[in-house]
Protein backbone atom coordinates (compact mmCIF):
# COMPACT_ATOMS: atom_id res chain seq x y z
CA UNK A 1 0.00 0.00 0.00
CA UNK A 2 1.20 3.73 -0.95
CA UNK A 3 2.30 5.97 1.39
CA UNK A 4 0.33 9.16 1.27
CA UNK A 5 2.73 12.54 1.03
CA UNK A 6 1.75 13.90 4.52
CA UNK A 7 2.54 9.67 6.15
CA UNK A 8 6.19 10.00 4.49
CA UNK A 9 6.77 13.49 5.06
CA UNK A 10 6.18 12.71 8.63
CA UNK A 11 8.46 9.78 8.82
CA UNK A 12 10.78 12.01 7.31
CA UNK A 13 11.35 14.80 10.37
CA UNK A 14 11.23 11.98 12.66
CA UNK A 15 14.64 10.67 10.62
CA UNK A 16 16.30 14.47 10.02
CA UNK A 17 18.57 13.62 12.85
CA UNK A 18 21.88 13.26 13.50
CA UNK A 19 20.97 10.15 15.95
CA UNK A 20 18.62 8.35 13.52
CA UNK A 21 21.81 8.22 11.38
CA UNK A 22 24.21 7.42 14.27
CA UNK A 23 22.35 4.58 15.08
CA UNK A 24 21.18 3.32 11.24
CA UNK A 25 24.32 0.60 11.22
CA UNK A 26 26.24 2.60 8.54
CA UNK A 27 29.11 0.14 9.49
CA UNK A 28 31.65 3.14 8.64
CA UNK A 29 29.97 3.89 5.48
CA UNK A 30 28.68 7.34 4.03
CA UNK A 31 25.58 8.36 5.24
CA UNK A 32 24.24 9.31 2.13
CA UNK A 33 20.59 9.30 1.42
CA UNK A 34 17.64 10.17 -0.92
CA UNK A 35 14.09 11.23 0.22
CA UNK A 36 12.32 10.43 -3.50
CA UNK A 37 8.80 12.20 -4.07
CA UNK A 38 6.39 12.88 -6.88
CA UNK A 39 7.26 15.89 -8.87
CA UNK A 40 3.82 17.55 -8.15
CA UNK A 41 4.64 17.68 -4.34
CA UNK A 42 7.80 20.19 -5.35
CA UNK A 43 6.09 23.05 -3.53
CA UNK A 44 4.56 21.19 -0.72
CA UNK A 45 8.04 19.68 -0.52
CA UNK A 46 9.60 23.21 -0.32
CA UNK A 47 7.07 24.59 2.40
CA UNK A 48 7.77 21.72 4.54
CA UNK A 49 11.62 21.54 4.59
CA UNK A 50 11.24 25.24 5.28
CA UNK A 51 9.18 24.71 8.47
CA UNK A 52 11.54 21.43 9.32
CA UNK A 53 15.14 23.10 9.30
CA UNK A 54 13.62 26.02 10.70
CA UNK A 55 13.03 23.85 14.22
CA UNK A 56 16.16 21.84 13.67
CA UNK A 57 19.21 23.81 13.66
CA UNK A 58 21.22 20.85 12.87
CA UNK A 59 20.14 21.14 9.17
CA UNK A 60 21.77 22.95 6.75
CA UNK A 61 20.16 23.23 3.87
CA UNK A 62 21.98 23.79 0.27
CA UNK A 63 19.38 24.49 -2.99
CA UNK A 64 21.53 23.74 -5.95
CA UNK A 65 19.61 26.04 -7.86
CA UNK A 66 20.38 29.03 -5.77
CA UNK A 67 23.84 28.16 -5.49
CA UNK A 68 24.60 27.96 -9.35
CA UNK A 69 22.94 31.33 -9.59
CA UNK A 70 25.55 32.93 -6.86
CA UNK A 71 28.38 31.19 -8.45
CA UNK A 72 27.45 32.62 -12.00
CA UNK A 73 27.05 36.29 -9.65
CA UNK A 74 30.22 36.04 -8.62
CA UNK A 75 31.55 35.05 -11.51
CA UNK A 76 30.23 38.24 -13.24
CA UNK A 77 28.69 36.50 -16.07
CA UNK A 78 24.82 36.61 -15.38
CA UNK A 79 23.79 39.07 -17.48
CA UNK A 80 25.77 38.08 -20.45
CA UNK A 81 24.20 34.25 -19.84
CA UNK A 82 20.82 36.46 -19.99
CA UNK A 83 21.86 37.61 -23.39
CA UNK A 84 23.29 34.97 -24.56
CA UNK A 85 20.17 32.73 -24.08
CA UNK A 86 18.25 34.59 -26.57
CA UNK A 87 21.48 34.25 -29.19
CA UNK A 88 22.25 30.50 -28.43
CA UNK A 89 20.81 27.21 -28.40
CA UNK A 90 20.08 25.61 -25.00
CA UNK A 91 23.01 22.25 -25.81
CA UNK A 92 25.07 25.21 -26.90
CA UNK A 93 24.76 26.92 -23.67
CA UNK A 94 25.12 24.18 -21.09
CA UNK A 95 28.56 22.70 -22.97
CA UNK A 96 29.94 26.18 -23.77
CA UNK A 97 29.23 28.30 -20.94
CA UNK A 98 27.54 26.33 -17.78
CA UNK A 99 29.49 23.21 -18.04
CA UNK A 100 33.18 25.22 -18.13
CA UNK A 101 32.15 27.78 -15.45
CA UNK A 102 30.58 25.17 -13.39
CA UNK A 103 33.03 22.61 -13.90
CA UNK A 104 31.32 20.12 -11.84
CA UNK A 105 32.70 16.99 -13.32
CA UNK A 106 35.97 18.05 -11.57
CA UNK A 107 36.14 17.54 -7.92
CA UNK A 108 37.22 20.95 -6.84
CA UNK A 109 34.44 22.59 -8.37
CA UNK A 110 32.83 25.93 -7.03
CA UNK A 111 29.40 24.41 -5.63
CA UNK A 112 31.55 21.55 -4.33
CA UNK A 113 33.51 24.70 -2.35
CA UNK A 114 30.10 26.17 -1.35
CA UNK A 115 29.29 23.17 0.56
CA UNK A 116 32.93 23.22 2.33
CA UNK A 117 32.72 27.02 2.94
CA UNK A 118 28.79 26.38 4.52
CA UNK A 119 29.51 23.69 6.91
CA UNK A 120 32.22 21.55 8.91
CA UNK A 121 32.77 18.00 8.45
CA UNK A 122 32.06 17.69 12.28
CA UNK A 123 29.13 14.57 12.32
CA UNK A 124 27.02 17.45 14.25
CA UNK A 125 24.80 18.59 10.93
CA UNK A 126 22.64 17.62 8.22
CA UNK A 127 23.10 18.46 5.30
CA UNK A 128 19.76 18.89 2.86
CA UNK A 129 20.10 19.04 -0.72
CA UNK A 130 16.86 20.75 -2.58
CA UNK A 131 16.42 22.53 -6.15
CA UNK A 132 17.20 19.50 -7.45
CA UNK A 133 14.88 19.89 -10.35
CA UNK A 134 15.36 23.62 -10.94
CA UNK A 135 18.84 22.96 -11.23
CA UNK A 136 18.71 20.73 -13.73
CA UNK A 137 20.06 19.97 -16.91
CA UNK A 138 22.64 22.19 -15.54
CA UNK A 139 23.44 20.41 -12.19
CA UNK A 140 23.11 16.87 -12.20
CA UNK A 141 22.26 15.34 -8.79
CA UNK A 142 24.29 12.21 -9.05
CA UNK A 143 27.46 14.29 -9.98
CA UNK A 144 26.96 16.47 -6.62
CA UNK A 145 26.75 13.52 -4.52
CA UNK A 146 29.65 11.71 -6.33
CA UNK A 147 31.78 14.87 -5.52
CA UNK A 148 30.56 15.21 -2.38
CA UNK A 149 31.79 11.85 -1.07
CA UNK A 150 35.23 13.78 -0.67
CA UNK A 151 33.28 16.36 1.63
CA UNK A 152 31.41 14.68 4.14
CA UNK A 153 32.79 11.93 5.47
CA UNK A 154 30.70 12.32 9.09
CA UNK A 155 28.15 14.94 8.67
CA UNK A 156 24.75 12.72 6.49
CA UNK A 157 23.80 14.05 3.66
CA UNK A 158 20.09 14.38 2.56
CA UNK A 159 19.09 14.79 -0.99
CA UNK A 160 15.34 15.63 -2.14
CA UNK A 161 14.52 14.55 -5.42
CA UNK A 162 11.59 15.49 -7.59
CA UNK A 163 11.53 11.61 -9.22
CA UNK A 164 12.23 8.15 -8.09
CA UNK A 165 15.17 6.50 -6.93
CA UNK A 166 14.42 3.00 -6.97
CA UNK A 167 17.18 0.04 -7.50
CA UNK A 168 20.30 2.78 -7.47
CA UNK A 169 18.29 4.31 -10.52
CA UNK A 170 17.65 8.09 -10.31
CA UNK A 171 14.79 9.34 -12.44
CA UNK A 172 14.31 13.19 -12.35
CA UNK A 173 11.00 13.85 -12.61
CA UNK A 174 9.60 10.38 -13.32
CA UNK A 175 10.47 10.68 -16.75
CA UNK A 176 13.93 11.48 -17.53
CA UNK A 177 16.86 8.81 -16.24
CA UNK A 178 19.40 10.50 -14.44
CA UNK A 179 22.18 8.43 -13.65
CA UNK A 180 22.50 5.39 -11.58
CA UNK A 181 23.32 6.18 -8.09
CA UNK A 182 24.14 3.60 -5.85
CA UNK A 183 25.64 5.26 -2.57
CA UNK A 184 22.84 6.59 -0.93
CA UNK A 185 19.73 4.77 0.69
CA UNK A 186 16.01 4.97 -0.17
CA UNK A 187 15.73 7.76 3.64
CA UNK A 188 11.61 7.10 3.24
CA UNK A 189 9.85 4.76 1.12
CA UNK A 190 6.90 4.98 -0.88
CA UNK A 191 4.80 1.77 0.24
CA UNK A 192 4.14 0.77 3.72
Amino acid sequence: MKKTISERIYELTGKLSIDYFNNTGSGGEIKFAIFDYEPQNELRIRREIEKISKNNTTIKVFDLYEMMNEVIKEESYFDNILEMETEFPKDVMLSQVFQPLLALEQEENPIIRKFKERVVDDGESIVLIVGVGKAYPIIRSHTVLNNLHSVFRNNPVVMLYPGTYENETLRLFDRLDDDNYYRAFNLVKRSK
